[in-house]
């Protein structure tokens, strides 16, 4: 049995070096019909939304690279926004395979014989929506069918330079912080990184401020 509590916290891992780094993470935001980027940057203050979205990262288990988002609402309304979170391989190669798995309410990333999972939470929910993207889509408006309404372009699956988005839905009241996780696992197979989620999410520790 796979026990995340004996590691998690206590190991300090510097991400460029760790086997995780090889996928590439990317959050984002989107909100009133906006999207914005966090590249190569922790934190983003969006002052035209009055919104701001800080990113942590933790090595919390040798094979899972775990994301604290921190959304702050600086306005006196309530915001409806979703996060975004881009990944995808540091090194391009035509075998890379990318997919959504409905059944499993994940995205996984194969390479080099190894596999990726991505997930993500929010107050107990998981992935808003999700599409897989040619990598010189990612950064431009071809990503959604709805920018307006923030909805994704359904796309369940690509290969070669291809990238995962997916969203969790939330809404900020006037004056909160509230926060969102993120993930990536590395294994090598579907049957390690599957027993990893389950682990991590049943872990009181991983998301101490929803218990």
């Amino acid at each position: 049995m796979i026990n995340i509590n004996e590691s998690i916290y206590n190991q300090q891992f510097t991400f460029h070096h760790s086997p995780i780094a090889q996928l590439h993470y990317t959050p984002g935001i989107w909100v009133n019909g906006n999207y914005y980027w966090l590249q190569n940057s922790s934190e983003k203050i969006m002052y035209e939304e009055e919104i701001s979205l800080t990113v942590k990262q933790e090595q919390i288990h040798s094979k899972i690279r775990f994301n604290h988002m921190n959304v702050t609402n600086h306005s006196k309304q309530p915001k409806e926004l979703k996060i975004l979170a881009m990944h995808h391989h540091s090194r391009i190669s035509q075998d890379h395979f990318t997919f959504v798995s409905p059944k499993d309410q994940v995205i996984f990333h194969l390479a080099n014989k190894e596999v990726f999972l991505v997930n993500g939470q929010f107050n107990g929910v998981g992935l808003n929506e999700y599409t897989i993207q040619p990598y010189w889509n990612v950064f431009t408006d071809k990503i959604w069918s709805s920018q307006e309404k923030g909805n994704l372009k359904y796309q369940p699956m690509g290969k070669g330079a291809a990238a995962s988005i997916f969203t969790l839905k939330a809404k900020v009241n006037p004056h909160q912080t509230i926060k969102l996780h993120t993930w990536a696992i590395k294994g090598t197979s579907k049957r390690e990184i599957m027993a990893l989620d389950q682990a991590l999410l049943k872990n009181t520790l991983a998301f101490p401020f929803e218990k």
